[in-house]
């Protein structure tokens, strides 16, 4: 009986904190506040479905024309190219925004955590995602990622992206992109 009395009470209580949770973020006008986030207001999500086998056979071609250097440069570069951001979907990447509703766990895996480990593979990198996060519908900061080796090469005016890295961040952001 008191076990019981006891779990009412508890759920009350966290019916009434949760609801002040909400109230609490919304303004005056009954408007929620919008979603701020560290430093971008867009993102996008590049990718490309190339195996191995294939990556091998662009690397073997004797004759490669420009698309193919291209290609090759953009997977296994450990450095970013802005310039090449214009190209990439000639060169086979498709592209997808990324819905805002993503935004939190992104920003929080990029930008808000603290990096516990750093990781060194001897993996070959291929660079088969990349994220585009924009502020005013300006370029501010790529994130080339590799998922199968774990690894990460970026490029920002101002982003720090010193949060993202840590083992099991990619386990949590492939799922992410995965949903988009």
């Amino acid at each position: 009986m008191k076990i019981a009395s006891l779990f009412i009470a508890c759920s009350i209580f966290s019916i009434i904190y949760l609801q002040s949770c909400i109230n609490n973020s919304e303004s005056n006008t009954g408007e929620r506040s919008p979603l701020v986030f560290s430093n971008f207001d867009s993102l996008e999500h590049y990718s490309i479905a190339i195996d191995l086998y294939k990556i091998g056979e662009l690397e073997d071609k004797q004759n490669k024309i420009e698309k193919d250097n291209l290609l090759l440069s953009v997977l296994q570069d450990s450095q970013v190219d802005i310039s090449l951001l214009p190209r990439l979907k000639e060169i086979g990447y498709s592209n997808r925004s990324i819905n805002k509703s993503l935004y939190r766990p992104i920003d929080s895996l990029f930008f808000s955590k603290v990096r516990k480990h750093y990781l060194d593979t001897s993996c070959i990198q291929e660079f088969r995602d990349i994220l585009v996060f924009y502020k005013n519908k300006k370029c501010i900061g790529i994130a080339k990622i590799c998922f199968e080796c774990r690894a990460m090469v970026s490029w920002s005016q101002n982003l720090k992206f010193k949060s993202f890295g840590d083992w099991s961040d990619y386990d949590v952001l492939n799922p992410i992109l995965q949903k988009i």
